[in-house]
């Protein structure tokens, strides 16, 4: 049983609707996404004091706190936040490349969203820029997934070493001291997964260019 014709139309103009939504949203998120860059990025290149977040942290004390509830049988620090004064240029340079990679992949959907909307509102789904910006996506995804956490790593690496080595939980001290390490990455392969995902999904997309180009020639 088909449709009437205004029902059709209701729904085609629901689904717009949602596109249109969507795409706008996508627009307004990249915008913030790239102006917060742009303060965050003026705020480390020029602050005198830093605040750096999330430095690995080793033989912590355990937190007194934890001392009230009978249920703890251990409890210890992972990282840090520190407020840092006189940071040297590469550093801060080093500290803005490491988040403006991990904006880079909210910059970069967003505007991979955008184009695949637009082709959607133009009813062209499988256009030849929604196969290579599925594409870029999957890429995207997998190299900031992937480097980002290794950068990161390597400025905190680099911050450690401007602090010195007394603070280093592995110095002259001793082994047991409370302090930072020097270098410390987590590594996460779901990037790889989501970027593979993508992949497939572009792959899709350039199939369905196929079978369009192939119904366009026989009508």
């Amino acid at each position: 049983m088909t449709k009437p014709p205004n029902a059709t139309r209701r729904f085609e103009a629901l689904d717009r609707r949602g596109l249109q939504a969507i795409t706008i949203g996508a627009l307004f998120v990249g915008v913030v996404n790239l102006i917060v860059l742009v303060f965050r990025s003026i705020h480390t290149l020029t602050a005198n004091v830093l605040s750096v977040a999330g430095l690995p942290l080793a033989n912590a004390q355990a937190p007194e706190f934890a001392d009230a509830a009978v249920a703890i049988s251990d409890a210890r620090y992972e990282s840090v936040a520190l407020m840092i004064e006189g940071l040297p240029p590469g550093l801060r340079w080093l500290m803005v490349s490491d988040f403006t990679l991990s904006a880079l992949l909210g910059i970069g959907l967003s505007v991979i969203v955008i184009i695949l909307g637009t082709h959607l509102l133009k009813k062209h789904p499988f256009a030849r820029a929604a196969t290579w910006s599925t594409f870029a996506a999957a890429v995207l995804v997998m190299v900031t997934g992937m480097l980002s956490p290794l950068l990161h790593a390597i400025a905190d690496a680099e911050i450690v070493k401007f602090l010195g080595e007394a603070i280093l939980a592995n110095s002259d001290t001793g082994f047991d001291q409370e302090g930072l390490i020097i270098f410390g990455v987590i590594v996460d392969l779901s990037p790889l997964a989501w970027g593979l995902a993508l992949g497939v999904v572009a792959a899709a997309f350039e199939f369905g260019q196929r079978l369009q180009r192939e119904t366009d020639g026989l009508v």
